[in-house]
Order: structure tokens, then sequence, then C-alpha cells
């Protein structure tokens, strides 16, 4: 806040309250100045939150956003920012009504970077999804459901301590892994397809996504070419990430890598983006980007070929990006 010439801002995401204070419910506001903490809560959440965050000065509301600007004016803070990505429409109205400031990204800078117990934490929740795939590997066979392998997944990654599932699991065989983004069904398995699992838990509330691709039975030539490519390009993307190394360029080791070998029209998204508390967040690995990777970050390689009515292939590992290279976390 320093940095910018701000006396305060305010956090009302159940996210970003939880990443400064450790709690997670909704209704809870936090004002933040360069010397204190406040938080707006119901009386319902009150000795939860002290026990959870003592450190943080507590108010019971009447109206959560009326007296966190009652706040705000008693203790004359001048510029205050609230993120309007993280608003209402209406509730970004009215903190422009009263005075405050659009800011975005000011929490999200913060998050980049994960150190301490927020890094231990996507540690486990990498190894307990690497974990999972060699569980249930063997246990694909034909006649099996994807739903069937999505739902054993699930509760594979919650017996070894996950809370949840980082986001709805892929599980796609033969033609449907060739869709990038397949709602898995109740499509059975039959024998020479390919199997696609991308998916991922949450551990401490940060996540992990990794992307497995193999085939069940014998794979014919088309499959390991692009298998072999693929897996080539992730493993060059995985070596050429390090701090101080534009993100785009990662994607474009990998893209460039596809293209040459004659699937470049086949790879069809982005190459990776940041995990965290959201499965998705910044940075993002792809032709648009302007981050530039730092010590610390944990981003995801995922290079894909889909040849649709055929097959696809994706490869993803998450890893942390060191000043010496990428840590892979998923193994």
């Amino acid at each position: 806040m320093k940095k910018n010439g701000l006396d305060g801002a305010i956090v009302t995401t159940p996210l970003e309250v939880f990443f400064f204070s450790g709690f997670h419910q909704d209704r809870t506001n936090l004002l933040i100045t360069g010397k204190e903490v406040f938080a707006f809560l119901p009386k319902m959440f009150l000795e939860h939150f002290r026990e959870t965050a003592p450190y943080i000065e507590t108010a019971v509301y009447e109206n959560i956003h009326h007296d966190t600007v009652a706040k705000i004016r008693s203790l004359k803070l001048r510029k205050v920012v609230f993120d309007p990505e993280t608003e209402t429409y209406t509730q970004g109205k009215f903190w422009l009504s009263q005075g405050l400031k659009e800011r975005s990204g000011l929490v999200q800078s913060l998050r980049l970077i994960k150190e301490g117990e927020e890094l231990e934490n996507v540690r486990k929740a990498c190894r307990i999804a690497a974990k999972t795939f060699g569980l249930i590997k063997p246990r694909i066979k034909a006649g099996v459901t994807e739903r069937e392998i999505a739902l054993e997944m699930e509760y594979m990654m919650q017996k070894m301590g996950a809370s949840a599932k980082s986001f709805e699991l892929i599980v796609a065989f033969g033609p449907n892994s060739a869709l990038p983004h397949h709602e898995t069904s109740a499509r059975k398995l039959k024998k020479n397809e390919a199997v696609l699992l991308d998916f991922g838990c949450v551990y401490g509330r940060y996540c992990s996504d990794i992307t497995r691709t193999f085939f069940y039975g014998k794979p014919d030539a088309e499959f390991l070419k692009v298998y072999g490519i693929v897996d080539k390009a992730q493993k060059a993307g995985v070596k050429c990430a390090k701090a101080g190394l534009p993100a785009v360029e990662v994607d474009k080791v990998c893209r460039d890598y596809i293209a040459e070998r004659g699937y470049g029209q086949y790879f069809t998204h982005g190459t990776g983006h940041g995990v965290g508390l959201q499965i998705h967040e910044e940075p993002y690995l792809n032709t648009r980007t302007k981050s530039v990777l730092k010590t610390g970050m944990t981003v995801t390689v995922e290079p894909g070929v889909y040849l649709y009515g055929k097959f696809g292939v994706r490869i993803e590992d998450t890893v942390r990006i060191t000043g010496s290279g990428a840590e892979v976390l998923t193994r």
C-alpha cells in the first residue's frame, strides 16, 4: 500500500480473507490499513474468527458495507481501494459512491509467490494427486465408465487427506480425449483406446493440477508419434522454466516444438497457468501473457495435441519456479 500511495484496502472474497487471516467464510470483510486490520463479520462467526486470527480487530456488523465505510471515515482514511474484479456490479457501485477507488490485482500480486505453509500445502496436494494416478491406472479396464473412474479418483484423494477435488475431474476415453475440456460421462472404455485423466485435489485450501494420457491396449503408430511429440514438448517447457524468464517463452518453447513437427494447429490452448488458492490464477503461460516468472510461483506446464474424432494427448505437471529451473511437484 505504501508503494501505491494507499491508506487502505478492503478485502471481501472468502479466498482472500483466508489468505490474510486463515478464516474462510462469506459475509466477512477485511479493512487493511498501513498499521492495522479490521474484520467485519456476523456475530455467529465472532469467536471462531478471534480464535483463528487473534491479531485482527473484530466488529460485529449491522450492515457490512455501511459499517466498513463508517470505519474508514472514523480513521480518516483518504485513499482506500477495492478490487473491481472480485466485486459484484452493485457492490462496486456502492464502494465508488462512498469515495473508494478501483485497484485490480493488489491482493492477487501477493498471492503469486507461494512460501512456507502455502508451498507445503501445494506440495501435499500435488503428491496426493500424483499418487492417485499410480493407484487408479491398474483399475482402468474395458467396461468401466468415465464417471466411475472419476468418482473413484475423488474418493482416493480424499482418503489420502484431500478436502475436495480442485475442479470437475476430466476422465476421457477414446475420441472424448480429443476434447480438451470434455465433460466426464457414462461412456465405457473399449479395448485399444486412449485414456486422458485431468485431475487434482485441494489440501489446506491449496490446489493441485495434473494430466496423464496413456493407451489402453496396443497403441497404433499415430498415437505413439503424437504422444512422443507432446511428451518432449512438455519436458522442454519444464526444462526452460525458471525465475526471470517471460512466461510467454515457456509457451513458445512448447508450441514451436509441436508446430515444427506438423501438429501446431492441433494445440488449441495455452501452455499453463498459476495454481494456488484457485485452480486457475496468475500467471498464465500463453501467447498473450506479459508476466515474468519469479521464484516461488507454482504453475502448470500442459501442452496438448487433439485430433478430433480420434484421440487427444495432454501431459501436465504442476511445477515450482526457482532461480535455477522448475521443480516438478506432481510426481
